[in-house]
């Protein structure tokens, strides 16, 4: 692979959304709209970077089923090379069903996700060439705790994590000390840190305990707060774009693909937030996971779009 590329290494699921008209009734059949789409944290991150031009490769481990047929044509037209993907006949491919507010906003979740224990050191080894000579490795937390010990042995130099979830986010505990890029929302970096992070102050603060304990660069995502990045130097924060909200699913993946875009391409930090909340605002107001309008023009418009003004 050449030198530029990035390679993402997580779930693929597909994903089922389920997005009540009215207000939800427990215990009751609720009428809405229900769709399915790939997703995954990994693989959410991994098109969005692809839809901008990224050379991105995804390490991943997909069943032989009509799901994992459904996940690989999208990675064709979207541009993610799945070529080296594992394909395993006796695993069901992940699924996460999702059960959606009528703001869009999520209510309850189930996901299916055992097939991802075995996206292991040994797999992981055959590619350690390709690994070596990526830009960038970003990674989940959906992996399990010896594959992540396993990548910040080797590649801790280039490896960005995205935290996933408050409970998944525990297993970056012992990752810490010289890891490159970690991403986290405010629950996530509360479990983290140990601190309280429910104002843009205490981020900051968690922010810099979280440098203490080794890591290089950190990216909190703060809801409607917006988001908070710090390098050691420097420390910035930025309030979210305006704009509609159809969707919140998704967001923080591309949020992260946004950032790691900048990243890779050694932007300053005002550029890898800005980066990072515009694709932010076009996932919210796309009615999928991945925005399909995602491209380097129309990312590029959205930033100097809301440059000045209200937003910073």
């Amino acid at each position: 692979m050449h030198k530029t590329s990035i390679i993402v290494i997580g779930a693929c699921n597909l994903d089922i959304y389920a997005t009540s008209s009215a207000v939800l009734i427990p215990a009751d059949s609720n009428p809405g709209l229900v769709y399915t789409t790939p997703g995954g944290v990994g693989r959410n991150i991994a098109e969005n970077l692809a839809r901008l031009a990224c050379n991105t490769k995804m390490l991943t481990a997909l069943g032989q089923d009509a799901f994992a047929d459904a996940i690989i044509r999208n990675a064709e037209s979207s541009g993610i090379d799945l070529s080296d993907a594992l394909r395993l006949p006796h695993f069901s491919t992940s699924v996460y069903v999702c059960i959606n507010k009528p703001d869009g906003d999520i209510e309850v979740a189930v996901s299916d996700m055992d097939i991802c224990k075995q996206i292991s050191p040994d797999y992981l080894e055959r590619y350690s060439d390709q690994l070596s000579n990526a830009a960038l490795i970003v990674t989940e937390t959906n992996l399990t705790q010896e594959t992540l010990n396993y990548l910040c042995s080797r590649y801790q130099d280039k490896l960005c994590i995205d935290c996933v979830s408050v409970a998944k986010s525990k297993k970056t505990l012992s990752l810490l000390d010289g890891l490159y890029c970690l991403k986290a929302n405010r629950g996530e970096a509360a479990a983290i840190s140990g601190m309280s992070v429910t104002t843009e102050a205490e981020a900051r603060l968690a922010a810099e305990q979280l440098h203490r304990a080794g890591v290089q660069l950190v990216i909190i995502t703060l809801g409607e707060d917006g988001a908070l990045i710090s390098d050691r130097q420097q420390m910035l924060s930025m309030p979210l774009m305006p704009g509609e909200t159809k969707n919140t699913s998704g967001c923080g993946d591309a949020f992260f693909a946004g950032a790691i875009v900048a990243l890779s391409r050694q932007a300053d930090l005002k550029h890898i937030l800005r980066s990072g909340l515009a694709m932010s605002r076009l996932c919210a107001e796309a009615c999928n996971a991945v925005s399909h309008e995602i491209c380097p023009e129309l990312l590029e418009k959205t930033i100097q779009n809301y440059q000045g003004g209200l937003w910073q």
